[in-house]
C-alpha cells in the first residue's frame, strides 16, 4: 500500500470517528410542557392551563370544615419565573399548593414524589380569586390572608382547595405560567 492510499484511509477513518462521536445524543431530555413541547426556547413567554388541563373544573368541595378537593394535575414549572393561579369557588376556601420532587429530573416522564404541601392563602372569599407566585416578588393574593411565602422555582406543583365552612360547594382552577 502506498503512502497516498494510507493517508486517504487514515483521513476516512478520522472522518467516520468524528461523525460517530458528534452524532451521539445527550441522555439529558428537555423538560416538556403539557403539550409535550420543550420548555425553552419559547416563542410565547406564557403557558395557560385550562380547567380541563388541570382536571379541576367544578370539582366538589366536601361539606366539612377542612374538607378538600382532589389535587389538580401536576404542573411542571422548573424554569418558570412567575405563576398566577385563578380559583373560583362557591364559598370561602383555603388555597393549598403541593410541591413535588422527582426521581430523575432529566427524563421526560419522571416519577413525581410529594415533597410538601403549603397553604398559600387562608379564608379566600367565594367567587373568582387569584394567587400570584414568582421568583423575585413576594406572593400576593386578591383576598384572604397570605399563608406560606412560597417562591419559584419549584420542579412541579399541583393545587387543591380546603373548605372554610361546613357547606358543600364546587371549585374551578386555571393557571398561567410565565417563563
Amino acid at each position: 500500500m502506498n503512502k497516498k492510499t494510507a493517508s486517504l484511509a487514515l483521513l476516512a477513518l478520522l472522518c467516520v470517528t468524528t461523525l460517530f462521536v458528534f452524532s451521539q445524543t445527550s441522555s439529558q431530555f428537555p423538560e416538556l410542557d403539557k403539550n409535550g413541547k420543550p420548555l425553552l426556547p419559547r416563542p410565547m413567554p406564557h403557558l395557560v392551563y385550562s380547567p380541563t388541563d388541570l382536571a379541576h373544573s367544578g370539582v366538589a368541595l366536601p361539606a366539612s370544615v377542612g374538607g378538600a378537593t382532589p389535587n389538580t394535575s401536576i404542573i411542571r414549572i422548573g424554569d418558570a419565573t412567575k405563576m398566577t393561579v385563578f380559583v373560583s369557588c362557591t364559598q370561602n376556601f383555603d388555597l393549598v399548593m403541593t410541591v413535588y420532587t422527582a426521581d430523575d429530573q432529566g427524563q421526560s416522564n419522571p416519577n413525581f414524589i410529594v415533597y410538601n404541601s403549603y397553604i398559600i392563602a387562608t379564608n379566600m372569599g367565594s367567587g373568582a380569586q387569584q394567587a400570584f407566585l414568582a421568583s423575585e416578588l413576594a406572593p400576593t393574593v386578591t383576598s384572604g390572608t397570605l399563608g406560606a411565602p412560597v417562591r419559584l422555582p419549584q420542579l412541579a406543583v399541583s393545587f387543591f382547595e380546603k373548605n372554610d365552612v361546613a357547606t358543600a360547594g364546587t371549585c374551578t382552577d386555571r393557571v398561567i405560567i410565565g417563563y
